[in-house]
């Protein structure tokens, strides 16, 4: 079922830039290795509200995804990783390729500081394994209409 969501996911269009402007109406943005990242984003629901930022494909994917309970509320949510409850859990996952490909979060935190009916804001960081090696996203911010 995941599988099926992110080809959704990543028939999206969406265009990135490489700074730190989030002048952008809807956008991700975060560090990873001391450069900050900027992705135009969107969303989509189903079990999920997914908030989807991503640029390249195949060997230059770069993606980062926060997935959030449909009725998310505002407040600190810790992240988990646990398939078996998508629809309650808050989640994220990176791609960095060629280096990293879909790394799960096993520990972090969500800060939703706005959601209404117009718009959901907020703040994040997580981190998970690839290969033994530690991998951090920090510093991250998302602004997504809805």
């Amino acid at each position: 079922m995941l599988s099926a969501i992110a080809v959704l996911a990543l028939s999206l269009s969406f265009s990135c830039s490489n700074d730190s402007d989030s002048s952008s109406k809807d956008y991700i943005q975060f560090k990873y290795n001391g450069k900050t990242y900027t992705f135009d984003t969107g969303y989509q629901t189903s079990l999920t509200l997914d908030l989807i930022g991503y640029s390249g494909e195949g060997n230059t994917l770069k993606k980062i995804d926060l997935w959030l309970p449909v009725n998310a509320t505002e407040g600190s949510h810790t992240i988990v990783h646990d398939l078996s409850n998508i629809e309650t859990t808050y989640q994220a996952d990176f791609t960095f390729m060629p280096e990293i490909e879909n790394m799960d979060a096993t520990s972090g935190t969500i800060n939703i500081t706005t959601h209404d009916s117009k718009k959901i804001e907020g703040t994040f960081n997580f981190s998970g394994e690839v290969d033994g090696e530690t991998i951090e996203i920090t510093e991250g911010k998302f602004s997504v209409s809805r």
